[in-house]
């Protein structure tokens, strides 16, 4: 049979034109307007820039332009630069094996004229003059004179403004401002002595001049008292160097960590990586990795395969054991040094108010009051609220209960989460939420990539209970928190709460809508937490307000908050009712 679709004839196999091979092309790379900063501000890096200015508007959406004092280009390079597969960091296929640029592939700058208005101004010294190149959504390119100081500046508008389904994929311009951040962080990060500034419209978001080490391209990034919550990571085994900073093991950092991994100044993503940062911790006697982590692992380039993907965010190790092996080594020796440091009686914080330092009590983490019970709804629920007979309580975690004929295993946490997160919902409906107001209000200063989901969700933000408002430069003023939160670190916990509306993707959630998933980041951050030891008038509490929620079986993140063991299971697995041992 042969297939017909708008006159072509499916069933001959025929060579793609080039436009449309470019556009399937840059799929692989352009993503969203990050991808686009990442892959320009990486061509910069890899120019010799001192100094690189990334300016976006309504996300990146509009206008992405990235402005470089590298060595720049001349004509001939500049008009051959946004051809497929040319760059001038490749001659032979032996360079693979020892990359030591960002870019080596030669698929950036074609892939996002492709899929964009690009405008590629840029001079090379010494030169007479500088060159201009323009491509609309993947035309022909056009070549002309312009002035242009020493370094290369590229303009990208209209992104996938001539791919609309792809266009249609793209979030909020406060999620992509975000995305942005992120990537423009990670970059700084693996450069200290390279500057970098990022402005969104008319807001100065980034500003991080060069600096020496490490530690001080933190301090500009996340603030000074982010480093408070830190420890220098410095090891490695064999030809692998581990070099960083962790989290405090006793620090307020969010249950859910973020962690940034380098390769050769390369931010990648790896699973490996991140299980031995845990294997690191827990070497250490230091429970599990909380807050952030900065790793950067240093090994020879031609050890090292970074031609996995397009996106050029994998890699892979010639001898992988090695580098788990180094860096679980350095996490546990650094957290075990600290372990020993005499530690003081206590963990005063200082924060400003009113242009004054003042100094308070470190937040505790004590068991807080369950939630009152929400109004009882219709639907079938896992227990009855009137006869639930709580048996005790397993690692910690778990609650045993003994429900009719059967037993039932109930998850502490997501049991908790599913009561407060309906709680939360209801009292804000009936606009009835607890809110303390803090006896000195906290000042925070938020990490670049939170500040738009701050701007962006005020509004809910203040229906759940909190009241926060701006305090100059970064800084946030914090009057006020939901009561549900208890004695927990407010600053900690609305941190988590901006990072989960952030970082998680739509299928880590199963509700809708912003106000909904605050709800539930709420809910979850001030549950109680797994191997978290609870009274018996705490876990029946917590079973009973299961019993009365309107979805008892999964928590706002889909995961179960029970199990139910029938009593004929039970009787098999000790041979009675008729079941017979073999």
């Amino acid at each position: 049979m042969v297939l017909q679709e708008e006159g072509l004839d499916l069933s001959r196999v025929q060579r793609l034109p080039d436009d449309l091979i470019d556009k399937i092309a840059a799929g692989e790379i352009v993503e969203r307007p990050a991808s686009v900063v990442k892959e320009l501000v990486e061509n910069a890096l890899d120019a010799g820039a001192r100094s690189v200015e990334v300016e976006i508007e309504k996300g990146g959406k509009s206008l992405i332009r990235v402005r470089d004092d590298g060595h720049g280009m001349g004509r001939e390079d500049a008009a051959l630069a946004v051809e497929r597969h040319a760059t001038s960091k490749l001659r032979r296929f032996e360079d693979l094996n020892d990359v030591r640029t960002h870019g080596f592939r030669g698929e950036a700058l074609p892939s996002i004229a492709s899929v964009s208005h690009l405008v590629l101004r840029t001079r090379e010294d010494p030169g007479p003059a500088g060159t201009e190149v323009e491509v609309r959504h993947g035309g022909r390119a056009e070549v002309r004179d312009a002035g242009h100081p020493r370094g290369t500046t590229v303009e990208v508008r209209d992104l996938f403004g001539a791919v609309p389904a792809r266009r249609k994929f793209l979030r909020a311009d406060s999620t992509e401002t975000s995305h942005v951040i992120e990537a423009v962080t990670l970059l700084a990060l693996g450069r200290p002595g390279t500057g970098f500034e990022l402005t969104s419209g008319s807001r100065t978001i980034l500003q991080a001049p060069p600096v020496d080490r490490l530690r001080d391209r933190l301090f500009q990034v996340l603030g000074g008292t982010a480093l408070d919550e830190l420890v220098p990571i410095e090891g490695g085994v064999d030809w692998a160097r581990v070099t960083g900073f962790v989290s405090r093991p006793d620090g307020h950092g969010a249950g859910r960590p973020t962690i940034r991994l380098f390769v050769n100044g390369r931010a990648v993503r790896d699973r490996a990586l991140a299980k031995a940062l845990s294997e690191g911790y827990r070497a250490a006697a230091a429970g599990e990795c909380r807050g952030q982590a900065f790793l950067f692992v240093e090994a020879p380039p031609h050890l090292v395969d970074v031609n996995v993907h397009p996106a050029k965010t994998e890699v892979r190790f010639a001898d992988p054991r090695t580098v788990w092996v180094a860096v679980e080594r350095a996490v546990a020796a650094g957290l075990s040094s600290r372990a020993r440091a005499k530690a003081p009686e206590a963990s005063p914080r200082r924060i400003e108010v009113g242009g004054e330092s003042v100094t308070v009590a470190a937040s505790s983490y004590a068991e807080t009051a369950p939630a009152p019970a929400p109004v009882a709804r219709e639907g079938p629920p896992p227990l009855t609220a009137a006869t639930p007979n709580v048996i005790g309580q397993h690692r910690n975690t778990y609650i045993l209960v003994s429900g009719g004929e059967d037993l039932v295993l109930v998850d502490q946490h997501t049991a908790h989460e599913r009561v407060r997160y309906e709680a939360v919902l209801d009292r804000a409906a009936s606009r009835a939420v607890e809110s303390q107001v803090l006896l000195l209000p906290m000042v925070l200063t938020m990490p670049p990539d939170l500040r738009p989901v701050v701007e962006a969700n005020a509004g809910l933000l203040l229906e759940l209970g909190f009241d926060i408002e701006p305090f100059g430069g970064d800084a946030l003023r914090v009057r006020a928190v939901p009561a549900l939160l208890g004695t927990r670190d407010p600053g900690a916990s609305l941190e988590a709460m901006l990072r989960d509306m952030l970082e998680r993707e739509a299928t880590d959630w199963i509700v809708t809508g912003a106000r909904e998933r605050l709800a539930a980041s709420l809910a979850c951050h001030s549950a109680v937490r797994a191997g978290q030891p609870l009274s018996r008038e705490s876990m029946t509490a917590i079973v009973q307000d299961l019993a009365r929620t309107a979805h008892p079986n999964l928590c706002p993140h889909g995961r179960a908050t029970t199990v139910r063991i029938p009593r004929d299971e039970v009787s098999r697995w000790f041979g009675r009712s008729g079941w017979k041992r073999r």
